[in-house]
């Protein structure tokens, strides 16, 4: 008869201790062992060619038989021509009615949803561009937002509508929606290059694609949303499943449809001014003439006035569905102020009122020129100490050092080892599959370069964000205080953070660096003061029964029960950076960033699509290592709760 084994939970416990102690002596070991094996040894022979040649050739068949080939004539040069016939409608429009009716037709509207200081700040928003001179580069930037929120809208909808209803559906569209936001926008450019050339129309597309998976995942979950019950008793008065869709599904989940196409109209406005790489001018082109020019001014002047267009379509996106029937205006009020509106359209036309009248234009923001040159002449003794400093003592050797001394198999073996640690396998084995990848389609040492200044700014971004958002969380003041800052950081155009840096510091990392952190510093601040906030009140009264000091009450216990929020901040300063690696590019920043760039103005479509490629890896292994990062640190508040 066999005695039965019992196993001493401490002997387990133990036996698991020691293991985790020989891997931090194993894998260190094992990473000499691959630098000594593998120092001085080339990177493999990569296979960018065979990924990039076949696009270039059918980028250079695509040019040539732009004009008579079937893919051309029969798909892409009628969605060119309905496009640019809507743009051109839209802009012509725009133009054509008064000036001055633009702005009360945005009061009425919004007005008969009685939210009157939304319909006053809108309609003063509208007029801003006007008075700094804008006016005629802001409806061009208008009727292209106006022609991709509308194609964005009737694209979208219907699918996400499809998603909703099919699970199966949902799923496959998932990772291309994921991919098509977290692929940096100018790489989009560069295959609307290829099929329509440069301009509005190739503009207007790319910011569709980027724009269109908020509204598809919004509807989806609005649709998802609706009460059974609504849909169960529609169906019992007999009404068919596009009747229930069209007059029970669609109107409840209208709100949170909406929502979807206020952040299609936030995207949409991030990418505006970079579509002026393709040509589709308005407040783009003059956001980018006032980097090549250095003049700060002007480039508040017309990020402020990228701003007022945000505030403006935000606040008509709202009254869309902010209307009440109970205090909706009646027809005769409906009628009167649109025969008021036609009244103003033939009493501009007829007195010739219709160009907006010169004001300041961009004159009055010449104080913030003065300003910024004062202080490039003035403080040069720092910002030439930090520049260098942080280009020779950071930048330089730590890139060197990655790319020459560090062998890459000990890197690749480094992320594996560090995903293992975290996660598991799954993440190590993703982690050598992505690094891999961007190894042997030849974009390892400009990875490499790129890398280092992503850390660099995440560093920096996640240092001033916690003390900043702990504080905000703290204390309602200064929350109060920064709210209206952080909003302007977020819907300024990033390009005009760029202008100030480059003056200050000159061409280089640098400026692309700063500009990375104001982009990326707003959800690091935000999620920090929003875990501080929602930590529990008798978790902190206890600790201060048990005669914590406020110090050890912050570290010992608000901050490890908002590590979860933290984290979530900390993954959105990642990707923020990540997204600014094309903006840094146009200041010299070097890596991906330039190599982007590149591709969009020589029309380089392999180039492209493997820099997109790399960046994209790099996001799936930096979303994915933060976030589990977040899921350890998140323990304790699991356990606190």
């Amino acid at each position: 008869m066999t005695a039965a084994t019992t196993l001493d939970p401490d002997s387990l416990n133990a036996t698991a201790d020691w293991q985790r102690r020989a891997m931090w002596i194993v894998v260190p070991l094992a990473l000499v062992g691959l630098q000594l094996i593998f120092a001085g040894t080339r990177l493999p022979e990569h296979l960018d060619e065979t990924f990039s040649d076949p696009l270039d050739d059918f980028a250079g068949w695509a040019q040539q038989n732009r004009s008579s080939n079937w893919l051309f004539t029969v798909i892409f040069r009628p969605l060119t021509s309905l496009v640019s016939t809507g743009l051109e409608t839209i802009e012509e429009t725009l133009l054509w009615v008064p000036w001055f009716v633009i702005p009360i037709a945005i009061f009425l509207y919004i007005a008969r949803t009685r939210a009157w200081k939304s319909a006053i700040a809108a309609s003063l928003a509208i007029i801003y561009p006007g008075l700094v001179g804008l006016w005629e580069v802001t409806i061009e930037t208008l009727a292209l937002m106006g022609m991709a929120i509308v194609l964005s809208v009737l694209i979208g909808v219907p699918i996400g509508v499809l998603a909703a209803f099919r699970r199966g559906f949902d799923t496959a569209i998932r990772p291309v929606l994921d991919a098509m936001q977290t692929i940096p926008a100018p790489v989009y450019f560069v295959p609307m290059v290829m099929f329509f050339g440069i301009g509005p129309v190739p503009a207007t597309l790319a910011t569709v694609i980027y724009a269109l998976p908020p509204v598809v995942r919004l509807t989806t979950l609005g649709i998802r949303g609706v009460a059974q019950q609504s849909v169960e008793a529609s169906t019992m008065f007999g009404a068919t499943r596009w009747q229930t869709l069209r007059k029970v599904q669609i109107p409840m989940a209208l709100p949170t449809i909406m929502a979807g196409v206020t952040q299609t109209i936030m995207m949409a406005l991030g990418i505006v001014v970079l579509a002026t790489l393709l040509g589709a001018g308005g407040l783009g082109q003059s956001v980018m003439d006032t980097l090549s020019q250095r003049r700060t001014g002007r480039g508040v002047a017309t990020g402020l006035a990228v701003v007022a267009i945000a505030a403006v379509l935000d606040r008509l996106g709202r009254a869309v569905v902010g209307q009440d029937r109970a205090t909706a205006p009646s027809r005769r009020t409906v009628l009167i102020c649109v025969g008021g509106v036609i009244g103003l359209i033939i009493f501009g036309r007829s007195a010739n009122y219709i160009a907006f009248p010169e004001m300041w234009e961009t004159r009055a923001f010449d104080p913030i020129d003065d300003g910024v040159k004062w202080a490039r002449d003035n403080l040069r003794w720092f910002t030439r100490a930090f520049n260098d400093t942080v280009v020779s003592w950071y930048y330089v050797p730590v890139r060197d050092y990655l790319t020459d001394s560090v062998a890459w198999p000990v890197i690749i073996a480094s992320a594996a080892a560090l995903g293992a640690w975290l996660k598991g396998w799954r993440l190590a084995l993703l982690n050598v599959c992505a690094m891999g990848s961007i190894l042997l389609i030849g974009m390892w040492e400009l990875s490499i370069d790129t890398f280092v200044q992503v850390v660099a700014a995440v560093v920096l971004s996640i240092l001033l964000a916690i003390p900043v958002g702990v504080a905000a969380g703290r204390h309602r003041r200064v929350e109060a205080a920064l709210s209206p800052v952080l909003d302007a950081l977020q819907t300024i155009p990033s390009l005009v953070y760029i202008i100030p840096a480059v003056t200050l510091f000159t061409i280089g990392v640098v400026p692309g660096l700063i500009a990375s952190i104001l982009y990326a510093i707003v959800p690091g601040v935000r999620l920090a003061a929003l875990g501080i906030k929602q930590v529990p009140t008798e978790s902190v009264e206890a600790s201060q029964m048990f005669g914590a000091t406020p110090r050890q009450t912050m570290f010992g216990v608000r901050i490890p029960l908002a590590a979860r929020t933290i984290m979530a901040g900390v993954n959105q300063v990642i990707m923020l950076v990540l997204a600014m690696v094309i903006i840094s590019g146009l200041v010299g920043g070097g890596g991906l960033g330039f190599e982007t760039i590149s591709a969009v103005k020589n029309s380089e479509v392999g180039l492209g699509f493997e820099v997109g490629f790399a960046i994209v890896m790099m996001a799936i292994v930096l979303d994915r290592s933060s976030q589990a990062i977040a899921d350890r640190v998140g323990a304790p508040e699991v356990a606190a709760h």
